[in-house]
């Protein structure tokens, strides 16, 4: 069996996959490993010039769709391709090291641990000031961690060691393949994008496993511009898929809804700064907006995501792949 399965998605980014899969090509004594591509709304032949260009340094499994399939129902597409023993999940437009693969795998090595990241840089993008003041506005952390209010907030540098994280980011991320199957993967319910990965390390974690972040998976990533909306239209998206996940991670406690609106309406305000340097005063507007209309939509959401729950438990459609 493939000790590890790398799983990447990629929708219309044809340059930023390539340069991940030359990373991965050059991986240094990297376990047996197998890639599984998730092409997206890409144009004919993409697959068979990736075949050609890696298929004699890679062991490549790519799978087509003519649209976007929205991050997680992408990377459940390369999950249930995949035939790993670990399963682990890059975006496309990050930059590994060349001992990446092999470190992950050792992360595994304590039986305990169901799954297992790293820090993602970007270089020359946050400086130490505005690094500094998004630790103060409480918009990142000293560590990957939930807060009270339900929020996932992570570091702005790399965390030395190997430490407990309360979730990971999905653009590097692993698990054992028996452990995210039997959570069921990435819930769909939560949109296109966000949040998706904070949930299904959430569910690992509620199942018994230990997650952890080491130092020594760090990656590099380089945001791309291509499939990007405006800030202004990330934040009402991302506050309103993140009520389902504060429901998933808080809503057994006691006034949850009063915790998440406080946590909220604290993170409008340190929006408002971000606001104010970008020039846009839409953005702290967006997150209010975004969070009363997941709050509103909660009910449905709720169910939308116990009905794709008990589908994900079925064999689905896999698309064209191979």
């Amino acid at each position: 069996m493939t000790q590890l399965s790398v799983v990447v998605p990629s929708y219309r980014r044809s340059d930023e996959l390539d340069r991940c899969l030359e990373d991965l090509a050059a991986q240094v004594d990297p376990p047996s490993l197998e890639i599984v591509v998730v092409l997206q709304a890409f144009p004919a032949g993409a697959a068979d010039s990736l075949r050609e260009r890696f298929g004699h340094r890679l062991t490549l499994k790519i799978a087509e769709f003519a649209e976007g399939l929205g991050t997680g129902g992408a990377r459940n597409r390369g999950l249930r391709m995949s035939n790993g023993e670990i399963v682990a999940f890059l975006d496309d437009d990050v930059r590994l090291p060349v001992g990446w693969s092999r470190a992950l795998v050792a992360c595994y090595d304590d039986p305990a641990i169901g799954g297992a990241g790293g820090f993602a840089d970007h270089p020359g993008h946050y400086g130490p000031l505005r690094n500094t003041a998004y630790r103060i506005l409480g918009i990142t952390s000293n560590r990957y961690k939930i807060d009270w209010g339900g929020f996932n907030v992570g570091p702005a540098f790399n965390p030395p060691g190997v430490h407990k994280a309360e979730w990971l980011g999905g653009g590097n991320m692993s698990f054992r393949r028996p452990v995210i199957m039997g959570v069921n993967g990435f819930d769909e319910a939560l949109g296109a994008f966000w949040h998706e990965d904070a949930d299904v390390t959430h569910r690992v974690m509620k199942s018994g496993w230990r997650v952890v972040c080491s130092d020594r998976l760090a990656v590099d990533h380089f945001p791309s511009a291509l499939n990007r909306p405006p800030l202004r239209s990330q934040v009402l998206e991302r506050e309103r898929t993140r009520v389902l996940f504060v429901w998933k991670a808080i809503g057994d406690k006691s006034f949850w809804k009063v915790r998440y609106a406080s946590r909220l309406g604290l993170h409008a305000i340190a929006m408002t700064v971000v606001g104010l340097a970008k020039r846009d005063p839409i953005i702290p507007i967006n997150v209010i907006r975004g969070g009363w209309r997941g709050l509103r939509e909660l009910a449905e959401t709720r169910r939308e995501s116990a009905r794709r729950a008990a589908y994900a438990a079925t064999p689905a459609d896999m698309g064209a792949g191979s």
